[in-house]
Order: structure tokens, then sequence, then C-alpha cells
């Protein structure tokens, strides 16, 4: 009779404890798939307790004016961030802003997105806010290439939302407006959101800061009672640029330049260009101008040899190069203008001008007050003297028929005379 004994004897004794090995394996391995499926869960259990104290975190800190979930989905995205504690968003002020750092292992901070909130008062007397209007373009020492100071600049130009009637970007920064109708305690709405990380922003990215920038100055609006139509983001966000181009191919912002070169002859005025698309309905829009090596090699020796303590060649090829800027501002930008932040003469609206190597002009554009602007390195305004007054003129007709501006306020003739 067959009891089964008879069978374990037949196996061989190795395969028995074969046998037995595989079974203990396949136990640990089922353990360990358990142990591990725990973990799993585990883990995205603790993910989503940081993302949800993320959320949490972001939505006190910015005031409850941008979605939470869409920030930390910038740059491909991320749970976990920390909140600067000396910023914090409140509609209560006229200034206020949010920094959210991106927080990686082991615990180090790795590029932010800040979002800076302003309400301009109704009462332009009641503004405290002031803006040097004075720029530098060009760094010698962070150039790329410091044989050709002026080939780029050290930032982009800003870019108009659409017409401009949204607010304006540049390579990582989103500004949007919303101007209030009367009668109300705020003129108008400014949310400006950035992005800062090790790479440049992408043209996704720019888009979505595009909407957080919409959907702060809509909130805000709504909480300080600015009744404010705002328009919508635009499909499409071309790329900024820092190169600069030959002036003569530069459109846009710069294209009144173009014009007034080919009629009047280039001669000592610049050959290079930064332009963006114009915006009729922008709040700000620039024109860079600069020369090239070969354009300062050309001009500066008869310069030199008329102004024995000018600076030399090789300075004027890297430390001063030759350039000029142009910018128009609409509404409540202009208030606050100061020319630098040395002599800080006030630029007003309503009025005309020079201080510190700007020259300026004034206009009324949609009912909005407008500042029309023109800076000149030194010593370069003093070589283009006799040229200053044409080609401020041709910028500020430019700009203000662009835009259907009225009341234009020029400077007298003495501005342009030089000391």
């Amino acid at each position: 009779m067959d009891d089964g004994t008879r069978a374990e004897a037949d196996v061989p004794p190795g395969r028995g404890r074969l046998r037995g090995a595989l079974n203990t394996v396949f136990v640990l391995v089922a353990v360990a798939g358990i142990g591990l499926s725990l973990w799993a869960l585990v883990s995205d259990v603790l993910d989503l307790r940081t993302r949800a104290e993320s959320r949490e975190r972001i939505e006190e800190g910015c005031g409850g004016l941008v979605d939470p979930d869409r920030v930390l989905a910038l740059n491909g995205g991320v749970d976990q961030v920390a909140l600067s504690d000396r910023h914090h968003i409140s509609t209560e002020r006229t200034d206020s802003s949010c920094v959210v750092y991106r927080v990686g292992e082991p615990r180090s901070a790795y590029g932010r997105f800040s979002l800076d909130l302003t309400l301009y008062p109704a009462n332009p007397d009641a503004d405290e806010h002031q803006v040097d209007a004075e720029h530098e373009p060009f760094d010698y020492f962070t150039a790329e290439d410091r044989d050709d100071v002026t080939a780029a600049a050290q930032y982009t130009l800003p870019h108009p939302l659409g017409d401009g009637g949204l607010g304006e970007y540049d390579a990582d920064t989103v500004t949007v407006r919303a101007l209030c109708a009367d009668g109300g305690g705020v003129s108008s709405v400014r949310a400006e959101v950035t992005a800062l990380y090790d790479g440049p922003v992408t043209s996704g990215d720019r888009r979505e800061l595009a909407a957080l920038g919409r959907q702060a100055a809509e909130r805000a609006a709504a909480e300080t009672g600015c009744r404010a139509e705002i328009p919508a983001v635009p499909s499409a966000l071309p790329e900024p640029r820092t190169t600069l181009v030959a002036a003569a191919e530069a459109g846009g912002t710069c294209a009144w330049y173009g014009r007034h070169t080919a009629a009047h002859g280039q001669g000592e005025l610049p050959d290079r260009a930064l332009a963006a698309p114009a915006g009729k309905a922008g709040a700000h829009d620039s024109c860079l101008l600069a020369m090239s090596p070969e354009g300062t090699e050309r001009i500066w020796p008869a310069y030199e040899k008329s102004h024995p303590d000018s600076a030399d060649l090789d300075r004027m090829l890297t430390l001063r190069p030759l350039w000029m800027q142009t910018d128009t501002l609409v509404g409540d930008g202009t208030r606050g203008l100061r020319s630098s932040a040395v002599n800080r003469t006030p630029v007003l609206p309503g009025t005309a001008g020079s201080a510190d190597g700007i020259w300026w002009a004034s206009s009324v554009c949609d009912g909005r007050p407008a500042l029309h602007l023109m800076q000149v390195s030194f010593p370069y305004d003093d070589i283009l003297r006799d040229r200053l007054e044409p080609l401020f003129r041709a910028y500020v007709e430019d700009a203000t028929t662009r835009r259907g501006c009225t009341g234009v306020t020029f400077p007298a003739a003495s501005a342009f005379a030089g000391p």
C-alpha cells in the first residue's frame, strides 16, 4: 500500500534542500514586495502631505491671490517649498510681496517664484513711489564677449502682452495691470510675477506666469473694490532677446530709428539696436541703441583729438561703451520718476526737460499721463549734441502718433545745447 512514505524516500536529499531554499526565497520576496508596497504607499502619503503643506504656505503667504498648484507646477514641478518670513502679500498695503523658494534635497533651496503687488492710490499726491529712470545696459565685467561689449545687453526689453493692454513681460518677469474705473480709492493694480531658476524660463512657464499675474491682478482688484476689465492672456508670447542687431534691420519699438537714419543719415549715430514688438496700448516700451566696436573706432579719434582729457579708445570699447535708450511710460508708472539715484531730479508728467543725460517730453494718451524719455551715455551725448533734438523729436512723434496721444510738451531747444 502506498502511504506516501516511499514517495518521500524517493526524493533526492539535494532537491529537497533546493525546494526549501526556493520556498524561503519566495517568502522573502513576497514579504519584501509587501514592504516596498507599504513604503511606496507611505511615501505617496508623505508626498501628498508635503504638497498640501506647500499649498497652504503659498495660499497664506501670497494672500490667496494665486493658484498654489500652478505655482508648484512651474519649472517641471515641485512638492516642497518654503516662503520668506520677511514677505507677505496684503491688499491693505500699497506695496507687498511674497517669495516662494523651491526646496530640494538635502533640504536646500533652488530657484524661486515671487509676486510683487502694487496698489496705486487714486490721488496721485498720496503716492509715495519713487523710481529711477536711468539704465545701465552694458557691463564689461559680465559681458559674454569682452571684445564686443555692445553685442548683447544685460537685460531684455519689455514686450507687450498682446497689444500691451494687459501688461508686458521680459525674460523672467511678467507684469499685469488692472486699470480701475474712476470713483474708487485705487487708480490701478500692478501684479509682477517672476521666476528665477538655474536655466532660462521656458515659453510654457512664461505663459503660466502671465496667467498667474492676471489671476493675482484680478483677485487683488476685486478685494480692493477696483472695477477693471482685464484682457485675456494672449496665445503667443515672442521670445525676448538680448542680442543687438544692425540698426537698419530693427523694427518694432526701434522702427522709428530706422526711418530717421534712412532720411537723415547715420553719421555718428548708433549702428546697433535691440527692439521689442510695439504695442499701441502698452504702458511701457523701450528701444536700445548702441555703437559697435567698429563704429566707435571710426568716430572716437576725432572726439578724442578735440577733447584731450577724454578717455582713451580702449576704455570706451570696454568700460564706457556708446549707447542710448528710449522709453515711454503711460499711466501710473509715470509717478515718482527721478532722473537718477544721485541727483534725483523729478521727471513729472506734463513737463519737459533734461537732467543727468536724460531728456523727457510728456503727453496724454487715452486720458492717462505719459512720459517719453531718452537717456544717452556720457560722453556720447556730447558727440551727438547737434543731432539730439531732431532724434528725440522723431522718437516722441512716433510714440505719440502710434498711441494717439495729445497735448505733447517738448523740451526747449536750450535743453539740448549742453553745459
